[in-house]
């Protein structure tokens, strides 16, 4: 995977999204962003060059863990960070997690390291 990764970034707060979407650019990653974990699942399927998915536990619609579960059974290999404002949302199946509010840099360095596994 390259060091800069394209990272689709789903959180159905428009404002949060853009808040992380202008910290992961302006360290040279390139984002994709979706509003809900069905638009989620529609772009993973039609872009292959998406190799980290940063999502909200907490959605409308399909959560953030189901949709983890969803995107890894179509591209295994695919990285994910979930991020939760809830402190009792935390995965238990190991994946990383971010708690809100959190540093853009915190989940750039996050992404980075999952990159190098």
């Amino acid at each position: 995977m390259a060091d800069n990764p394209v990272v689709l970034v789903v959180d159905d707060d428009a404002e949060l999204r853009d808040v992380l979407i202008a910290g992961l650019e302006a360290a040279g990653m390139t984002t994709i962003d979706a509003a809900t974990g069905q638009d989620a699942l529609r772009v993973l399927a039609g872009d292959p060059t998406i190799g980290v998915l940063v999502s909200d536990i907490m959605m409308p619609g399909i959560s953030g863990r189901t949709l983890a579960r969803r995107a890894q059974e179509m591209r295994p290999g695919l990285r994910v960070v979930l991020t939760s404002g809830y402190g009792d949302e935390a995965p238990r199946d190991g994946t990383p997690w971010l708690h809100k509010p959190f540093r853009v840099e915190t989940l750039r360095d996050l992404i980075r390291e999952l990159m190098l596994q």
